[in-house]
């Protein structure tokens, strides 16, 4: 007796074996790029501050300045905040970055800076005397690809008083969730085929069976 497997549902489960197996390893070949980047990140802590030439480098998408030292002299005189984003201080307490800009105009900045930490959600609206040397840690593209919006943002040692210092970033930080996403498609191709076995199963109890002349 022979039982005959149907064309079309193998064919579609195989097909969906594979583009689950697939995902499964580009998962894990975004985890190792990600233990890469890590690792480069970390080391990028140990080059000197970013200099002027560098800044205009990365500007142009020639290098990457992202998690290099900088400093930034910020005389701007009294003003309000740029911004406002979700941030944690120094001890890891969540709150807002007070985000400005150190430029002398209105014109969109190519980097800002962060004056210090509050838990205020009206620190926005507060005026901060910017007389002040910044030395940090450089984040690119804080706003993603918004249009005007500035392409670099420091992260200081220091504060603005009477602000609170801002927790410094770190490439250990970066979510690394790439196994556990690697393990869910992997699982969901074994549970597609375990569907599909015990499917052709209950099929061939049902199904009558093809004897050969």
């Amino acid at each position: 007796m022979i039982l005959r497997a149907p064309i079309i549902p193998t064919l579609i489960t195989l097909i969906g074996m594979l583009i689950l197996c697939s995902l499964g390893r580009w998962q894990l070949e975004r985890r190792a790029w990600k233990a890469d980047l890590i690792t480069r990140l970390e080391s990028a802590a140990t080059l000197p501050p970013v200099s002027p030439r560098e800044f205009r480098a990365a500007m142009q998408g020639d290098i990457s300045v992202q998690y290099r030292r900088a400093d930034i002299g910020c005389h701007a005189g009294p003003r309000k905040p740029y911004d406002l984003r979700p941030g944690s201080s120094a001890g890891g307490t969540s709150g807002y970055f007070v985000v400005v800009s150190c430029r002398p105009n209105d014109l969109p900045p190519d980097i800002v800076a962060v004056a210090g930490w509050t838990r205020r959600v009206d620190a926005k609206d507060v005026t901060i005397d910017l007389d002040h040397e910044f030395s940090g840690v450089v984040i690119e593209r804080p706003y993603g690809d918004a249009p005007n919006r500035p392409r670099f943002m420091l992260i200081p040692d220091t504060a603005v008083a009477p602000l609170g210092k801002p927790q410094q970033p770190r490439p250990a930080d970066l979510p690394d969730n790439h196994l556990a996403y690697a393990g869910q498609w992997f699982g969901l191709a074994v549970a597609l085929a375990a569907i599909y076995g015990l499917w052709l199963r209950r099929r061939s109890m049902v199904a009558p069976a093809v004897t050969p002349e």
